[in-house]
């Protein structure tokens, strides 16, 4: 049969492979795809940095829950058609490989009935990419020389018959996806096939990702193993002669540590990395979300200013964004003299506006930074104050404390957002600390009754662990813990001497560094 021809000014679909977890491991084609992507329709397991980089990109989650409701698949097909049909561009961006355990052949041959043109990226499977980041050959010669992946899941509106057992019990290696919750099913159903109960086992959560766990033993053990270890989905379970070599050799700062980012990704993207270099287990949980208005609001000359201060990161990108939509740049800011509330900031609107400030005061609070220009105020002076919707009221009412006239113009809402279900889910299965930037972030966490337990509060800078007290949240008798210094490298230095502190004092279940561990 002949497919239709696409129609005058359709778009395209590529079926891109995101890899195992690690956003690093996306294939260099899927990312040149990815950041020219028009529309993303991804699932539930990508990396929230790797959404990221689609930058101008309509983000779709069709994202099944394991048990829960789910994105239909015909659906997908749709949205897919639809949207491609529209002129667009449209990745559909698939964990691992899109033709392994995938469903991508579905997705293709749905592009291809429409007429929609469809390239296919291949990905790196978990099914080899988990184990090789446990350090398990799923091959190795003498040892293993053949290797059989297999399903724990055939799909719904499938017949959910048991794996060929025989079969698979003579494989050197079996490697089984998505097998959590059928692990004893699977160990018993090889065993009583011929497999020896003492085979190695592995079982590996979230393979590739910075949150990396996983348990060896024998195959007879290796379910009431993952059980005591209290393994999650995703995991990948191993079994065969290689899989005694499973375990790392060293312990990173932070290893097996759970951290909540509440910051969005936008602003963390960075820290986030480095946490999950140094061993975390990041769950990225944003509790407020910035909007810039639509349309944004016209700039006012101003010549007639002696001061344009800015207070954050989204106030540089507001005023840009503010810039750009009026057809204007930088040479519409001349006049008055820049301060911007910390280096952060400062940096950020050197490298958006290419404006340097004239004022940074060397410690990042609104206080440091009303004194600093309120020393060099003349009574009658005229401020210029781009800023969001919340935390502003201190900085306008105390410069015009000293005399001045502030002019308050929002560039950017800052909205309450509550964490999606997956992260609750986390949340509530323990966090060891969370990372906290603003008082809004934590009046959002009061406001949709998030509970971190027993967790290291971390706060960016004082003001914000003056919100943790007032709400009363840290259940810890010292309370919050402030950073020494402001900003990520602050945050990240609290973070770990608070972890080497708990370590020491044996508490909460924060892994104890080791030489090795498996």
């Amino acid at each position: 049969m002949i497919a239709p021809r696409p129609s005058p000014g359709a778009g395209r679909v590529a079926l891109v492979g995101a890899g195992p977890g690690d956003p690093d491991l996306i294939t260099m084609r899927g990312a040149e795809l990815l950041a020219s992507a028009d529309v993303v329709v991804h699932d539930r397991l990508v990396d929230p940095e790797l959404l990221a980089r689609a930058r101008r990109a309509e983000l779709i989650d069709v994202g099944k829950q394991p048990g829960g409701a789910k994105a239909m698949q015909e659906a997908i097909h749709a949205i897919l058609i639809e949207r491609a049909r529209r002129g667009a561009f449209v990745v559909r961006l698939k964990g691992g490989d899109p033709f392994v355990f995938g469903r991508g052949s579905e997705e293709l041959d749905a592009c291809r009935a429409a007429g929609i043109p469809c390239e296919v990226v291949p990905g790196v499977s978990s099914a080899f990419a988990a184990a090789a980041a446990a350090g398990i050959p799923v091959t190795e010669r003498g040892i293993a020389r053949s290797v059989a992946i297999v399903t724990a899941r055939q799909g719904e509106g499938l017949d959910d018959t048991p794996p060929d057992y025989a079969a698979l019990a003579r494989m050197d290696t079996v490697v089984v996806l998505m097998g959590r919750e059928r692990v004893a099913e699977f160990a018993r159903g090889l065993i009583a096939a011929g497999r020896a109960p003492t085979t190695p086992a592995a079982m590996i959560e979230r393979g590739t990702w910075r949150a990396q766990r996983e348990v060896n033993e024998s195959l007879g053990a290796i379910a009431e193993a993952a059980e005591r270890a209290r393994i999650a989905s995703p995991a990948v379970l191993l079994i065969g002669p290689t899989a005694a070599r499973a375990g790392r050799q060293a312990m990173r700062s932070l290893e097996g540590v759970r951290v909540l980012m509440t910051r969005p990704p936008s602003a963390s993207r960075g820290l986030v990395r480095t946490l999950r270099e140094r061993g975390a287990d990041v769950i990225d949980a944003p509790l407020i979300r910035i909007r810039y208005p639509d349309p944004l609001p016209a700039l006012p000359p101003l010549k007639g200013f002696q001061w344009l201060v800015v207070t954050s990161l989204h106030g540089v990108r507001g005023l840009a964004r503010a810039l750009d939509a009026q057809g204007l740049d930088a040479r519409a800011l001349a006049g008055p003299r820049v301060a911007a509330i910390g280096a952060k900031t400062a940096s950020e609107l050197e490298r958006v506006l290419g404006v340097r400030a004239d004022l940074v005061p060397a410690e990042h609070r609104a206080t440091a930074l009303t004194a600093a220009i309120g020393a060099q105020l003349d009574p009658g002076d005229r401020v210029f104050f781009p800023c969001g919707t919340l935390a502003r009221e201190e900085t306008a009412a105390t410069l015009r404390g000293h005399g001045a006239e502030v002019v308050e113009w929002t560039v950017y809402e800052t909205l309450p957002a509550p964490p999606d279900e997956s992260s609750r889910e986390r949340i509530r299965q323990g966090i060891d600390a969370a990372l906290l930037y603003s008082p809004s972030g934590v009046r959002s966490l009061v406001e949709h009754r998030v509970d971190l337990g027993d967790a290291l509060l971390i706060c960016v800078g004082p003001t914000t662990a003056d919100a943790v007290r007032a709400a009363g949240v840290s259940r810890l008798t010292q309370g919050p813990i402030v950073a020494e210094r402001y900003g990520d490298e602050g945050v990240l230095e609290a973070l770990e001497r608070a972890v080497r502190e708990r370590r020491r004092s044996g508490g909460q279940d924060i892994p104890v560094e080791a030489t090795d561990h498996a």
